[in-house]
């Protein structure tokens, strides 16, 4: 293109898209940071005001709401220590049932030696 190679017009076009990228960002960023408006301000102003009965009320739920959950917690610690005993019971039914199995066993070989002793002497 007018004597000169498309090659060495890559460079220049790349110089000129990033040149006019930097002012668009530029004007972009001024734009973004202009000063707001009265209408925006009292928006902004109007957004803050708050009923002081609706600052109460939330107080109040806020209270009744921590209440509700100590109160919860304490169910779930008796809960929980309920679920341990129910463990060590059942932990000490289970030793107590591998005892008497353990006292059936010898019972069975006294028995067994008992008839032994019984069949030799007839």
């Amino acid at each position: 293109m007018f004597g000169i190679p498309i090659e060495q017009f890559v460079p220049v076009a790349s110089f000129l898209g990033m040149a006019l990228l930097g002012a668009l960002a530029a004007f972009g960023m001024k734009w973004g940071q202009r000063t707001p408006t009265s209408t925006e301000k009292t928006i902004e102003i109007a957004g803050a005001l708050v009923d002081n009965g609706a600052v109460r009320e939330l107080a109040a739920a806020l209270v009744a709401h921590t209440a509700m959950l100590a109160a919860q917690r304490v169910d779930y610690e008796k809960e929980r220590q309920a679920q341990y005993r129910m463990a060590e019971t059942a932990t000490l039914f289970m030793k107590t049932i591998e005892g008497l199995t353990d006292e059936i066993v010898e019972l069975r070989r006294t028995v067994g030696d008992v008839s032994n002793q019984i069949a030799r002497m007839k």
